[in-house]
């Protein structure tokens, strides 16, 4: 490393710490002299030389950097014992330090969201601490904005609210959203704005009530925290609208009205006073009739017209004035109660009397509102209700006959009940003797039977007369008429056949004179008239039983025989529709 005529050299651009051996020879023109004994030196430590800048390890986070390094390229003679990373925001700012050891990375923490930070490192060993690195500059990523400040309310009018808030610190990227929640509790309060304005206006909003408001920013990175609550009460108004309305059925009335026509019962619900304790309600109905009541919550709404409708609605009035009206409601007040129908009796017999009044037909129909109430005088002149009901007829039975009777209607509906009608007066009829018997006919003679009957007796002193009918064909003619219960019949024809019947009738004065009441007709009787022969006796036992069994059928018997022909018949067209519907 040296070759001269000096007995001593310099060496530099040793390496600290490092040592070395050194020996040497002399030499001349001739030759050169053998080396001398190695000679062992080594060199002073110095402290490392600096270190390259620090570099960011992975991805920044919001609130840490974790930083990596490489060992310097000249440590001095003495190995690393330690690295000291200092910070600042910037590097005109005094910096501290964040790290110091062996390692050769670190975590910075508690760092600011979206902010700029400086980073120096230096080396240390035994002989001391090398110079600082260059300057290595790092962001942390963006964190959610900062927590809102409280909200500021103002009370614009009792319905009526402005929140407005101040712009939180942002922490690395634009704020893109507020969300202001609001409620009538703190515990349960609802997003009731989401945008980017720092103020609201909240509207619709119920007087002297207390309010509850919080905000919240939001960013790319995250959602924020909820600022502290702001607390406002909206100061009193005029009341509420009132909610419900209602006309009250008079099935449901304590007392009943005393005009259901003229009068209408309503009934509604306090609504909210608003921070001022309610006066009054003004109604207002009809052609803009208004009526003012006392702090109630029913009403009667007296001397309207029957059978009208009307359209009402309520404000409610406190100190600060009139509220707004309520929806309206049609209501309709009942017809006058109908006056009583005209009475007429339709049907007169000796022991009912039926009853007819109004237009209607006999039976009541689904949309008859009227009902009807009849009454019938008693013996001691005092009415009572025989019928109650819809129906337009009524059957009185069980009735004396020839007696007069004394009426009286009534009609109502849900107007209530009319007057009474004048008294009317009918009369039942006189009963008709009952049916006879068929009477007996006895031939007496070739030309002369006897035709007899059973007696009636007298009818309420009504005297009993008959009248005998007698037929050989279609038409019945009148044989006799009087009282005696028996007639003969004479100058009838041999070999024909007759019918008799007969009927009972009463006889009675009245101021038209004398008149007469007759039953129904008696079942018919069948006499066969014969011309006597004079034949030898066993000729006349043969022709009496032959007669024996031609006797005629009477008209009972008849009646029987053709339905019991009538049931055979049908029998048969039961077993032949059934023979070939189900065959």
């Amino acid at each position: 490393m040296y070759s001269g005529a000096s007995k001593e050299h310099v060496c530099d651009h040793l390496k600290p710490g490092t040592s070395y051996r050194f020996r040497v020879c002399c030499a001349n023109v001739v030759d050169s002299s053998q080396f001398s004994d190695v000679l062992t030196v080594q060199t002073g430590i110095v402290p490392p030389g600096p270190c390259h800048p620090p570099r960011l390890a992975g991805k920044a986070k919001s609130k840490e950097l974790s930083l990596q390094w490489d060992a310097p390229g000249v440590e001095g003679g003495s190995a690393v014992t330690s690295y000291t990373v200092e910070m600042a925001k910037c590097e005109q700012e005094d910096r501290g330090p964040v790290y110091q050891g062996p390692e050769l990375e670190c975590t910075v923490s508690n760092l600011l969201p979206g902010q700029m930070y400086c980073f120096w490192i230096k080396a240390s060993n035994k002989a001391g601490c090398g110079p600082y690195s260059e300057a290595s500059e790092f962001c942390t990523a963006p964190g959610p904005p900062e927590r809102c400040k409280v909200p500021l309310l103002i009370c614009k009018s009792a319905n009526c609210a402005l929140a407005s808030w101040e712009v939180p610190a942002f922490n690395g990227a634009e704020i893109t959203e507020y969300r202001l929640e609001w409620g009538r509790a703190e515990g349960s309060m609802q997003v009731i704005y989401t945008g980017s304005s720092s103020s609201y206006e909240i509207k619709g909003l119920t007087p002297a009530t207390t309010y509850f408001s919080r905000v919240q920013a939001v960013n790319i990175a995250g959602t924020g925290m909820f600022g502290d609550t702001a607390v406002i009460t909206t100061p009193a108004s005029v009341p509420a609208a009132v909610s419900i309305l209602q006309v009250v059925d008079e099935e449901l009335m304590e007392a009943p009205l005393p005009s259901p026509s003229e009068c209408l019962t309503l009934q509604w619900k306090e609504p909210c006073c608003n921070g001022a304790e309610i006066t009054g309600y003004t109604i207002e109905y009809g052609e803009k009739q208004q009526l003012t009541v006392d702090s109630v919550t029913s009403c009667v709404l007296t001397n309207l017209l029957p059978d009208r409708t009307y359209r009402i609605r309520i404000q409610a009035i406190n100190s600060f004035g009139a509220g707004p009206f309520s929806p309206s409601i049609k209501a309709k007040t009942k017809p006058p109660p109908p006056n009583p129908p005209h009475l007429e009796c339709v049907v007169f017999s000796h022991q009912s009397l039926k009853l007819k009044w109004g237009d209607g037909t006999s039976k009541a129909l689904a949309t008859e509102t009227s009902q009807y109430n009849l009454q019938m005088e008693d013996k001691l002149s005092r009415f009572f209700t025989i019928y109650n009901g819809p129906c337009h007829t009524y059957k009185v039975q069980r009735l004396n006959e020839s007696t007069t009777y004394n009426f009286r209607i009534q009609a109502y509906n849900d107007a209530g009940e009319g007057p009474f009608s004048e008294v009317y007066s009918f009369a039942t009829t006189k009963s008709l003797p009952a049916a006879l018997k068929a009477p007996k006919v006895q031939q007496i003679d070739n030309n002369l039977c006897e035709v007899s009957w059973e007696a009636v007796p007298p009818m309420r002193g009504d005297s009993i007369v008959y009248i005998l009918q007698f037929t050989n064909g279609r038409e019945f003619d009148q044989v006799y008429k009087g009282t005696d219960t028996s007639f003969t019949f004479a100058n009838f024809q041999t070999n024909c056949e007759y019918r008799f019947r007969v009927c009972a009738g009463r006889q009675y004065q009245d101021p038209s004179g004398l008149q007469e009441l007759f039953g129904p007709y008696s079942p018919s009787t069948v006499f066969s008239s014969q011309r006597p022969e004079l034949e030898l006796p066993c000729v006349n036992a043969a022709l009496e039983a032959t007669k024996s069994k031609r006797k005629s059928l009477s008209d009972e018997q008849f009646a029987i025989l053709l339905l019991m022909m009538f049931a055979v018949v049908a029998f048969l067209f039961a077993v032949v529709i059934q023979y070939f519907v189900i065959k």
